[in-house]
């Protein structure tokens, strides 16, 4: 007999499996939890969630919650979503998560995927220790973005207003195909970010402090104060084929000692219609015969509001300013100047290495310091 019916059983299971039928590994909840709820299995909202203090923890690994198109309402205080320490692989999507102090903040957790979020105030998302998490085809509005001790982490499709994001000790931040406006981006103790393909408008990138290998490429950097800003311990950074329009100055350098920003790369772009200037590159030693490189760019109609002085109290006026020292080893060289208001490229003599191949058309003052 029980023979027999083990083979009823495997008949049965067989025939489910010849019809199509699958068995569900790990149940989902279609209702809403209390304020407050640890979640242990994946969920679909069905309503607006409004709280006071945390909404929803995930408790358990591989969860999915679904806001389901809906939002979790918060009053100034707690988490609208988080994740428990060590808990992977979490997916937070499809819907709406403001009023928290933060509104959605992965700790300690690997792989996390936000996805089609709208998140607005507070801190709107905190990654700390959250190595490859991805944030993707979301929102972020009135609200700050910070990313800590994680590295690998993703912006893909992102939308940023008024959401400054800083990555601190993050290595291999990763910001393409996104939108920032009116929030700066500041990089610190992080190597190898990379910000590609994407436009920020009044959202000044900065920088330094042990920070190396970051690659800004094509990007249109646009109305800040200033585009890109290095400061000291920005070593071997790359800026290249990127449009800056519209800013004060699109690329700064703000260090005393160059061998600080040795081996920045500064190639390919196209600066048009800065105030004061396209590039402002400044240093007044070298402590280990460091290089740099200015080369490959075009310089157009910059410099016709002016406004600043470089650090030897001249006016800035011009594409490319730089003022640095006697046998600096910045190399300038295959640049186009175009109609920019006093110089096309403006050095002392002697202190760059002019490389040749520079260019300059209607620019009042041509250029000084290399030969165009």
């Amino acid at each position: 007999m029980r023979n027999q019916s083990r083979s009823v059983v495997r008949i049965l299971a067989a025939a489910l499996v010849g019809a199509g039928c699958a068995v569900v590994p790990a149940a989902i909840a279609h209702a809403n939890p209390a304020c407050g709820s640890t979640i242990t299995v994946s969920t679909t909202l069905t309503a607006d969630l409004l709280c006071s203090g945390d909404a929803i923890i995930v408790g358990a690994s591989g969860v999915t919650l679904d806001l389901g198109g809906f939002n979790i309402i918060g009053s100034g205080t707690g988490s609208g979503v988080r994740t428990q320490m060590l808990v992977n692989d979490v997916t937070v999507t499809n819907g709406g998560v403001s009023g928290f102090a933060t509104e959605v903040y992965v700790y300690q957790s690997k792989r996390a995927i936000l996805s089609s979020l709208s998140v607005q105030g507070g801190i709107g998302v905190k990654i700390q220790n959250g190595n490859d998490s991805k944030v993707l085809s979301s929102s972020v509005t009135n609200a700050s973005v910070s990313v800590t001790f994680s590295s690998g982490v993703t912006f893909d499709d992102a939308t940023l207003d008024h959401a400054p994001l800083s990555a601190n000790s993050s290595n291999s931040l990763k910001v393409t195909l996104s939108d920032a406006t009116d929030g700066a981006v500041n990089i610190d103790q992080s190597d190898n970010v990379q910000l590609i393909n994407s436009t920020f408008t009044r959202s000044p990138i900065a920088y330094g402090t042990t920070s190396r290998n970051i690659l800004i490429q094509n990007n249109t950097i646009q109305g800040a104060v200033t585009g890109v800003r290095i400061y000291v311990t920005g070593l071997n950074g790359r800026i290249l084929n990127n449009t800056f329009t519209g800013n004060g100055i699109g690329v700064r350098t703000t260090v005393t000692d160059i061998a600080t920003i040795a081996g920045t790369n500064i190639s390919g772009n196209t600066f048009t219609g800065n105030d004061a200037a396209g590039v402002l590159f400044e240093a007044s030693t070298d402590s280990s015969l460091s290089t740099a490189t200015v080369s490959g760019n075009t310089f157009d109609g910059n410099g016709f509001v002016g406004g600043v002085n470089d650090r030897l109290g001249r006016p800035v006026a011009d594409g490319a300013h730089f003022a640095t020292f006697a046998n600096a080893k910045v190399t300038v060289k295959n640049n186009i100047a175009l109609n920019n208001a006093s110089y096309g490229i403006f050095a002392d003599p002697a202190t760059v290495i002019d490389g040749g191949g520079n260019t300059s058309t209607g620019d009042p003052n041509g250029c000084s310091g290399v030969i165009c």
